[in-house]
């Protein structure tokens, strides 16, 4: 007895082969802006550890330096550091007993500009 062998005449039809390849385009796009999203979140990201890190420079040049050259003054400057530009400005007031300094570092265009501020107390030592 030899076995009997069905072969089956059909293909893949042009609906199976456009639905996948619509599915596989889905796919990749949606991965694709996962992925830049992520990217620009890292960048972000970076970007405001080193503002942060450009704030906490300046307090502690403050506390640093002797209290009595600390005066009542707004300063401002601009950096940069890796292809982008921050704007560090500096108040310092005067309450009596401590001196407050008061730093805030700005970067990005003015539709989407960020800031990072810190704050200290300088007591007389």
């Amino acid at each position: 007895m030899t076995p009997i062998v069905l072969k089956s005449k059909k293909g893949t039809s042009l609906v199976e082969v456009i639905t996948a390849a619509l599915i596989l385009a889905i796919v990749i796009i949606g991965g694709s802006l996962l992925f830049a999203a992520g990217k620009s979140q890292v960048e972000l990201r970076e970007q405001y550890r080193a503002a942060s890190r450009l704030a906490a420079q300046k307090l502690e040049d403050a506390k640093a330096g002797n209290y009595d050259d600390i005066e009542k003054s707004a300063t401002s400057e601009s950096l940069s550091l890796k292809d982008t530009y921050y704007s560090r400005s500096t108040v310092t007031k005067d309450l009596g007993l401590y001196k407050q300094v008061d730093v805030t570092v700005q970067w990005g265009p003015v539709s989407r500009e960020h800031n990072v501020s810190l704050v200290t107390l300088i007591a007389p030592r």
